[in-house]
């Protein structure tokens, strides 16, 4: 979550050259207004969520429930694949099957396993949001044309692939 609203001017980060001679500018420029923009677009896509009683953690995991429905997944792949511990996806699944969005069931090939699956609830509930949040989508990223998206998802790909240099000590 970035929480800076006023994003300084290209010129203003420029200026700073003199006591950080190894700044890039533009690299400056660019990533706050990415962090910017994805902070934005992540409070919206939680406000829609929310209305609708759902956070992204347990929206995530009825999405990839929601791949196949009709295949349970253990609660450890489930974990990795929606990019949270164990620990985390089991308060997720405890609060989804509350609500009676997911149920538990022993793993077929491995009784001392569980998996998860979604529910009808479940899957009524995603069928039910899930053409209005796609909508919604498709309005955000409504002004980028096919090619100019297909360039940004690889312009993402290649920032992403320096994330790795942020993380080193």
């Amino acid at each position: 979550m970035l929480y800076l609203r006023d994003i300084p001017k290209y010129d203003a980060i420029r200026a700073r050259v003199k006591r950080y001679p190894d700044i890039d500018p533009a690299a400056v420029a660019s990533f706050l207004i990415l962090l910017r923009v994805a902070s934005d677009a992540l409070t919206a896509v939680e406000n829609y969520l929310g209305r609708h009683g759902m956070s992204q953690g347990r929206f995530t995991v009825m999405a990839v429930l929601n791949r196949e429905p009709e295949s349970p997944m253990c609660p450890s792949d489930l974990a990795s694949k929606c990019g949270v511990t164990r620990a985390t996806m089991t308060g997720l699944i405890d609060g989804l099957q509350r609500d009676s969005m997911v149920k538990r069931g022993p793993h077929q090939g491995d009784r001392r396993m569980m998996q998860v699956r979604l529910t009808a609830d479940g899957i009524k509930f995603l069928d039910d949001i899930l053409p209005e949040y796609y909508r919604r989508l498709a309005k955000l990223m409504g002004n980028l044309s096919e090619t100019e998206k297909v360039s940004l998802e690889d312009m993402l790909a290649r920032i992403n692939a320096g994330v790795p240099a942020m993380l080193a000590p």
